[in-house]
């Protein structure tokens, strides 16, 4: 069905100032929902609002700064909404990074976001790259020889500046995201072979059957999952199973190159590979974040989204 940006809005802000956001927070959460309808991912936007809007709300919840150093921030999020922790403190990680070159920022006992793509990208905008490290919680993702979830769907997310818009990698290490079992189940239909377990450890195409997911290329998968949860669980000593952790990493490039040059060179490479002889069937070749890009700007330009009434 279509439904304008409006209508949308107007549907999804009076759930949340219900469950004690105030207009402003609402508008912060909602924004995300929104960026990833109009970015074509579809079981990261509306889809995902649905089960958020039953999260209960503590709107007088303080996050505790327990470090915070001239390239490090330190932060328990006392279970406050991730949205709302990262568009606080984020800023306050590009700042020192901006004075340090090098700056990282670690939260414990945060409420996850939507996407870490979405910080990747606000936090390649102001000019650095970043790589984000989420600890997925619940044990959903299987190791190389096993049968049964042992690791988080550890989510990643790499941005880097670019001339035009920066390149945004956000990917689950499982060969789909936990998120498009989820919509597969609302939208009653099977998920591809070869991807999922169910409770016994055996491969299954029902959605509602599954509890864990494959890695994507095998062990090289296993090995970034286990590397992310290293990073995000491990080293900020998240001892509780189903608990998250986030681990941010970012780096200025200016402390090599003036920042133009170095976006001119990103740019140069871009050119090179989108140049490069296509595949049969291929019409244009894309870098990171480019086609949710052109979508989300197609999507504003329309005013309104096609989505699935279910």
């Amino acid at each position: 069905m279509k439904i304008t940006i409006q209508e949308l809005k107007e549907l999804c802000l009076p759930i949340l100032i219900k469950r004690g956001l105030s207009p402003e927070d609402a508008e912060t959460i909602f924004a995300e929902y929104l960026d990833g309808e109009l970015r074509g991912r579809e079981c990261h936007g509306i889809s995902a609002f649905t089960t958020f809007g039953n999260k209960v709300v503590n709107p007088d919840i303080e996050e505790e700064v327990l470090k915070d150093e001239s390239g490090l921030l330190y932060i328990n999020g006392n279970g406050n909404l991730g949205q709302l922790v990262c568009n606080k403190f984020v800023p306050q990680l590009i700042e020192k990074a901006k004075k340090s070159n090098l700056a990282m920022m670690g939260i414990v006992n945060m409420s996850s976001y939507l996407m870490p793509g979405t910080y990747a990208r606000m936090i390649a905008e102001k000019d650095l790259v970043c790589f984000i490290f989420n600890y997925g919680g619940a044990p959903r993702l299987v190791p190389t020889g096993a049968n049964e979830g042992v690791l988080g769907i550890n989510p990643i997310a790499i941005g880097i500046p670019g001339k035009e818009f920066p390149l945004v990698s956000d990917y689950s290490p499982a060969v789909i995201a936990m998120g498009k079992v989820r919509l597969a189940k609302k939208l009653g239909k099977n998920i591809p072979a070869g991807i999922a377990l169910d409770e016994n450890g055996k491969e299954t195409i029902k959605a509602e059957e599954v509890v864990s997911l494959l890695p994507f290329c095998g062990y090289k998968g296993y090995a970034l999952a286990l590397t992310g949860e290293i990073l995000s669980r491990t080293m900020l000593n998240v001892e509780e199973k189903g608990k998250r952790g986030f681990f941010f990493m970012t780096i200025n490039p200016a402390a090599f190159q003036d920042i133009n040059e170095f976006k001119e060179n990103v740019s140069k490479l871009i050119s090179e590979i989108k140049s490069s002889r296509k595949a049969e069937g291929v019409k244009e070749i894309f870098v990171p974040g480019e086609r949710s890009e052109r979508l989300k700007q197609e999507n504003l330009k329309k005013g309104y989204l096609e989505i699935d009434e279910k």
